[in-house]
């Protein structure tokens, strides 16, 4: 059995790849959301409009949180414009 030195965790974004979901409702991943934040949304809203991430109405569902992606969005949003 394989183990990882940084296991995934779905609440932190520093541990997810590009290409793991950040909106399972609306199957939106890491890299899209940070393309549009480096592209200039820079809000929650923004970034709603750009991506339909955290539009989806089955996070309780879906979510390996078992809760809204916003908390993640948040802290892309954070984690990028630091980078910028």
């Amino acid at each position: 059995m394989k183990f990882s030195l940084n296991p995934k965790k779905y609440d932190d974004v520093t541990t997810l790849s590009d290409n793991d979901l950040i909106c399972y409702c609306c199957d939106v991943d890491k890299q899209t959301i940070v393309k549009a934040i480096q592209n200039g949304s820079q809000t929650l809203k923004e970034i709603k409009a750009t991506t339909t991430a955290c539009t989806g109405d089955e996070c309780a569902i879906v979510n390996p949180n078992k809760r809204c992606c916003s908390k993640e969005i948040r802290q892309l949003i954070e984690l990028v414009d630091g980078k910028n």
